[in-house]
């Protein structure tokens, strides 16, 4: 297996391309954080509520060196990588090829002759986490193997999300996207994001986690272009309703952004508003839009998965 590592630069970085090999990933559940309280006379607790905490995420990694000053280069590498104080993403590789198995460099080879190791691999570039890491155990040197395991644990958001938007084309060979998202294969004239003049449409919700405009660090943006008096933007999917109560003329620009930021050319609107979330269901969801007969609206946001 390998791990993808993506910096908050853009820049990535292969485990196996540096000679680590990922003995596996193990990916936790996330955690859940109850609230309850104790009723006098009243048995068990009262449940206030229910939320999603953190997710842990450990790494096992392994690798093997030519000689003993190479361990000690190779173990202060993995020290390096793993000691950037900012978070980053992680992406999960797999091998393509049916084998539970890494076979290693043959006497004489050097790292990455055996084409098994570099080629037969696939990052599964659909969903990543982000991270920081929490522990890392010191390295274990057997021979000139070492294996250490590594400790993260999921930054702000504890859901892994999809690296492209409602805005990027949906096509694999842009490798932002992948099997198993959640994406189905229905007509692109149907599956947008974009409506000109349409006060009823569709928004498809490829992910499982429900967006909603007042969470921290969740990308979800709507942004309306036209005149408007009014206006109010409705899921008839789950009831939620947002609604401004101004008007709005043919150039300006209304933005409903996380975590609720309501703006009209790029100032605030918040007071005019009825002050609502609006909220995005897994799956398909009907929008409906009353105050304007000329516009165009577009919702921007990522996929979330627990």
């Amino acid at each position: 297996m390998d791990t993808l590592i993506e910096y908050s630069t853009g820049a990535t970085l292969s485990l196996v391309q540096e000679g680590y090999i990922t003995q596996y990933m193990l990916i936790r559940p996330i955690d859940q954080k109850a609230s309850s309280v104790d009723v006098d006379g009243r048995p068990g607790v009262v449940r206030e509520s229910v939320n999603h905490g953190s997710r842990v995420i450990i790494l096992s990694i392994m690798f093997i060196a030519s000689d003993e000053l190479d361990f000690a280069l190779r173990r202060d590498k993995l020290f390096s990588i793993f000691s950037d104080l900012e978070p980053f993403y992680i992406y999960e590789g797999r091998p393509t090829y049916k084998t539970s198995t890494y076979e290693f460099e043959l006497p004489g080879q050097t790292w990455g002759q055996n084409s098994q190791l570099p080629t037969n691999i696939e990052i599964l570039k659909g969903k990543r986490y982000k991270v920081i890491r929490t522990n890392m155990n010191e390295v274990e040197q057997n021979g000139l193997i070492g294996k250490v395991d590594i400790e993260f644990e999921t930054y702000q958001l504890p859901y892994a999300e999809s690296p492209g938007t409602t805005l990027d084309e949906r096509t694999f060979d842009k490798e932002i996207w992948q099997t198993g998202q959640g994406l189905v294969a229905v007509d692109p004239t149907t599956l947008k994001y974009v409506f000109q003049d349409e006060t009823s449409f569709q928004v498809y919700n490829a992910g499982d986690v429900p967006l909603k405009t007042n969470l921290r660090d969740m990308l979800f943006e709507i942004e309306f272009w036209g005149s408007s008096t009014n206006l109010s933007i409705t899921n008839v999917t789950n009831g939620t309703q947002w609604q401004y109560n101004g008007s709005s003329n043919a150039d300006d620009v209304i933005k409903l952004e996380t975590p609720t930021r309501f703006t009209k050319k790029k100032n605030s609107i918040f007071k005019d508003t009825n002050k609502k979330i609006l909220i995005l269901e897994p799956g398909w969801n009907t929008i409906q839009i009353s105050g304007a007969t000329q516009f165009l609206i577009l919702f921007r946001f990522k996929f979330y998965y627990k």
